[in-house]
């Protein structure tokens, strides 16, 4: 076996990916359970005070907008993942790259779920 064999067989690329995964699955679940704390009001709504509501109001479209911000932030985070995995070269790229999108993604879900856009 020579040097550069040696090199690149060692357990570092193992490693990186067990980490990334280790790193963007917490983050993934955490963005889906917020989104969905938000989504679904628990207790008395100040909504409920002003008629008509802004969109943001109405527990149908919260609910709409979380349904389709769990399927965007379980899309990228299997992108992120199969990315991770079948990459040896980029491996580590494709490790913080994946953390940095469940981030974005993850707040951009909440966003969208609790102060929903008027063009969604």
């Amino acid at each position: 076996m020579t040097r550069f064999d040696q090199r690149h067989s060692s357990a570092q690329p193992m490693v990186a990916t067990t980490a990334g995964v280790l790193i963007m699955t917490p983050l993934a679940l955490v963005a889906v359970g917020m989104i969905w704390w938000i989504a679904v009001p628990v207790g008395p709504e100040v909504c409920s005070l002003v008629l008509p509501g802004p969109r943001n109001c109405f527990t149908h479209d919260r609910l709409v907008a979380a349904t389709v911000w769990t399927v965007v932030i379980a899309l990228a985070y299997l992108a992120a993942i199969v990315a991770t995995v079948l990459s040896p070269h980029r491996r580590l790229w494709f490790v913080g790259a994946g953390i940095v999108l469940m981030l974005l993604v993850g707040a951009a879900g909440f966003v969208a779920a609790a102060w929903i856009p008027t063009l969604a």
